[in-house]
């Protein structure tokens, strides 16, 4: 099976499977993952990417390959899967029905009889997020890693950003992947927006971080972008011409024992360091 281990780098801090939280993101050429404590200290970071497509087995049996290395039995408190989507819609949790949850997602998006439905909660929003996965993914990862929990993107974006930052003046949080921009606009302590657009480019990037900021009258002068993904510099320059505050977003501060830590650019990997 061909691969290429980008960057791999662990800590020898002894904790017990019980107190580790493990969060994978796929990517189209392969994946990334962490290992954490619950003490939030960065234990595992690693990234693998392939040099030829693999089947959904393959490259779920690449991860657990990958993760052996490390631990011999993957029975972590927390796991998740992170997948990318973009059909999904979200219902607070009072209103939540998980019988409902293919009429939930015709409301925005044609339902396919076959598409395979996935649904996660978020705590800090008190709602579910409805979502399409691909079905040999997700059943590929949940037999070779029971228990895993299959989540949307936008499950952790919308909580990455503190409510702090946008409890007084308007946020956006703008996550950038492979050609798809996923925004999150929050004000007044809440979630107002998250939507994902195709963004082949700098000047459609720009398009639509400028349309959500217009139409959600979020255009003020304490307005924050903040940003990350896969940031590059012509990229934040381009924003910056446009928005009075942008600011890579790092994510949460995780404690690291290994100076190579230190190294690492984690606006890059908020999906899996959130």
């Amino acid at each position: 099976m061909p691969q290429l281990v980008t960057d791999i780098i662990s800590t020898d801090k002894a904790v017990a499977n019980s107190e580790k939280r493990l969060s994978i993101c796929l990517r189209s050429n392969g994946f990334s993952f962490s290992v954490v404590s619950t003490d939030d200290t960065l234990l595992t970071f690693g990234e693998v990417q392939s040099q030829q497509p693999l089947s959904a087995s393959q490259l779920a049996q690449q991860v657990v390959q990958t993760l052996g290395e490390h631990d011999a039995v993957l029975d972590y408190k927390e796991m998740r899967l992170v997948i990318p989507s973009m059909h999904f819609v979200w219902i607070p949790a009072h209103l939540y029905d998980p019988s409902h949850n293919r009429q939930y997602l015709a409301t925005v998006v044609p339902v396919d009889h076959e598409a395979n439905i996935c649904r996660s909660y978020s705590k800090s929003l008190d709602s579910y997020i409805v979502f399409t996965a691909p079905a040999d993914i997700v059943t590929a990862f949940k037999i070779a890693i029971p228990g895993v929990d299959i989540i949307c993107q936008h499950a952790v974006l919308a909580e990455a950003l503190p409510v702090s930052t946008y409890k007084n003046h308007p946020a956006i949080l703008l996550h950038l992947r492979d050609n798809v921009a996923d925004i999150e606009a929050f004000y007044n302590g809440r979630l107002l927006l998250s939507a994902s657009y195709p963004a082949q480019n700098n000047d459609e990037l720009l398009y639509h971080a400028i349309n959500v900021m217009k139409q959600l009258h979020l255009e003020t002068p304490d307005m924050e972008l903040a940003i990350c993904g896969m940031v590059d510099r012509d990229i934040y320059s381009h924003l910056q011409h446009f928005f009075p505050n942008v600011t890579l977003f790092t994510g949460k501060q995780f404690t690291y024992l290994n100076p190579d830590f230190q190294t690492l650019h984690t606006y890059k990997h908020t999906l899996v360091l959130s």
